[in-house]
């Protein structure tokens, strides 16, 4: 099997060689991260066991600590945590196991928790708590060399990020910070080769912070459609939809460009289209929302995003079915329109494709 897989990579290199002049590459530096991948992916569910058991054991020690009075000492809440976060890095630098990547993830969770508690009982500000988590996040984004990390750092700078709208009552904010999660991800897609060949740091960094960023973008369009659970009064979807919409199109523009579909009326077709179905959810961020996490996946092939985007975009066209103020022949009459729109772009797509091939 081994020598099946580095065959096609040969192949798939020289293939690339011969359609692009000029092409270089390392083939043993290649084959060398190919096969640490495979061997991450296969021993996956070992990685997965072995970080729970990580967390459960430095859980256990946060008790010890709580139950021998840490938990009365701020300073030594803030050290414990610096302490916890700083350690995760040199252990991950220092030793290159799973075991010592399930507990510098660990003791990476414990720092973040530590740390919130400790400035909550210095400043008792809600303000301060999420600028030092934000603090900290980027730093770790700066310097982690570990890839869970990297991702929950993300997911920490966006909370902390969405703290402070709340917490200042700023709700309307959160569109700005909908756009700044939307204009990430989708940079991040279109520029998926440019960025991974800037430097090893930069490749390193790619995977987990898109990631990050689709999971805080499918959470944070989620407490839009659940206002109740922050008991926040966001208002103005459209300002939300028309950019992830816009964000949309951007991405239809680049794969009708690489697809070669040059033809102008097939173009407006297709945009038309794109336009007419995102119309109705211009009230529904979360819709768009889902379908450039979908889109954008697909787009780089990313089959973890893609299938984020998916359930998502399920879930949310459900609870979009059912707050609709329409009486059910009128919704049945939404749900025919636009099973009829997706039949004709079928239909479409496939004679192109068959005008392509002759």
């Amino acid at each position: 099997m081994a020598n099946i897989e580095a065959q096609e990579l040969r192949e798939l290199l020289q293939e690339i060689a011969q359609e692009q002049p000029g092409f270089t590459y390392d083939e043993a530096a290649i084959a060398a991260d190919v096969a640490q991948s495979t061997s991450l992916l296969k021993r996956l569910p070992v990685k997965v066991l072995t970080m729970l058991g990580g967390l459960l054991a430095m859980s256990t020690l946060l008790g010890f600590l709580f139950a021998a009075g840490l938990y009365n000492s701020s300073i030594g809440l803030l050290i414990f945590g610096l302490g916890f976060l700083v350690g995760a890095e040199v252990l991950v630098r220092v030793e290159k196991t799973f075991t010592a990547d399930a507990i510098s993830v660990s003791m990476n969770i414990a720092g973040y928790v530590l740390l919130a508690i400790g400035t909550g009982q210095v400043t008792n500000n809600s303000t301060t708590i999420a600028l030092v988590l934000a603090l900290a996040a980027v730093l770790v984004l700066l310097f982690t060399e570990n890839a869970i990390c990297v991702f929950i750092a993300v997911l920490v700078l966006n909370g902390s990020l969405l703290s402070l709208i709340v917490i200042h009552k700023a709700y309307n904010l959160s569109h700005a910070l909908i756009a700044l999660q939307a204009a990430a991800l989708t940079y991040m897609s279109l520029q998926e080769p440019k960025l991974l060949a800037t430097s090893p740091r930069v490749a390193l960094l790619f995977g987990p912070v898109r990631m990050g960023l689709v999971f805080s973008l499918v959470i944070l369009l989620g407490l839009l459609v659940h206002q109740k659970f922050l008991s926040t009064s966001i208002s103005h979807f459209w300002i939300s939809s028309i950019i992830l919409i816009g964000c949309l199109l951007v991405l239809v523009y680049h794969v009708l460009k690489d697809s070669a579909i040059t033809d102008k009326r097939t173009q407006a077709v297709i945009y038309t289209c794109c336009c007419l179905l995102l119309l109705p959810t211009i009230q529904t961020p979360s819709v768009p929302g889902a379908l450039l996490v979908l889109l954008s996946s697909f787009y780089i092939g990313h089959k973890p995003g893609f299938w984020v985007g998916l359930l998502a975009l399920a879930y949310f066209i459900v609870l979009y079915y059912y707050d609709l103020n329409m009486t059910l022949l009128a919704k049945s009459g939404v749900l025919v329109l636009t099973g009829g729109l997706f039949l004709g772009g079928l239909y479409l797509l496939n004679r192109y494709l068959r005008s392509h091939a002759e």
